[in-house]
């Protein structure tokens, strides 16, 4: 579904990280790392807004650069960490900008795209706000009707940039529930950055790490935690979180 062959990402003269050959499928991935080594820039790179780097990017099997930014967006979306949305938009409104690359010249909605609409409503538990004025929601029900926004693009695969950075804990677990009924009822690829460590061998199949200029495939669940701790020069420290 994603795959990265000889891959070294740049930001000007700095290199960031290389990897050699990674392949991701279906199902929750973490992009881990210490501030500064890539990983929004990763997410970047993926959505083919960084071009600054060598080697290939596979997305459904076709490289990258194949990819009109259009056909791009059936492909992959992308919610960031901190929502920009103007306007009186409700929550549903919101939900619906997730179907403008399936809609024709005049933005007109379909049956099928309110179809798809109602679902994730549903599938996300969203009936109690969405159709408040989106500005006045708060950060958590904004973060879930995002994520929801980009499940109703009906990509294969999803990019969260630091998801949960703006939510306390009670909306982060609400939010990691979230990301495992997706990954349940989908067939998706979800791949979020994050500085949370405590939900990752609960959550996800997989873990992708930046270390020393490295990015590196983490498939063992019981090692997620000694890894990343190791790699960031705390192994005898003991905390959920960093």
């Amino acid at each position: 579904m994603l795959a990265f062959k000889q891959l070294e990402i740049r930001a000007g003269a700095r290199h960031l990280f290389a990897a050699s050959s990674i392949h991701l499928r279906n199902g929750i991935v973490a992009l881990v790392g210490r501030n500064g080594t890539g990983k929004s820039t990763l997410l970047k790179t993926i959505m083919g807004l960084h071009r600054d780097f060598s080697g290939e990017i596979l997305v459904d099997g076709k490289s990258l650069d194949s990819y009109k930014p259009a056909d791009l967006a059936k492909e992959i979306a992308i919610v960031y960490s901190k929502s920009n949305i103007f306007g009186s938009h409700s929550g549903r409104d919101v939900l619906m900008l997730g179907r403008l690359p399936y809609q024709n010249a005049f933005a007109k909605e379909t049956a099928v795209d309110r179809e798809q609409v109602n679902r994730i409503i549903e599938l996300l538990q969203l009936e109690k706000f969405i159709d408040q004025e989106f500005s006045v929601l708060s950060d958590g029900e904004k973060q879930l009707i995002m994520i929801g926004r980009a499940v109703v693009q009906d990509t294969k695969i999803i990019l969260l940039d630091e998801p949960a950075a703006f939510l306390d804990l009670v909306n982060r677990h609400q939010l990691m529930r979230v990301l495992q009924e997706i990954a349940k009822s989908t067939e998706k690829l979800i791949l979020f950055s994050t500085h949370q460590m405590d939900v990752l061998p609960k959550v996800c199949q997989s873990v992708l790490l930046i270390d020393q200029n490295e990015l590196r495939l983490i498939e063992d669940p019981t090692t997620f935690i000694t890894t990343i701790y190791k790699s960031f020069g705390m192994d005898n420290l003991e905390t959920d979180e960093v």
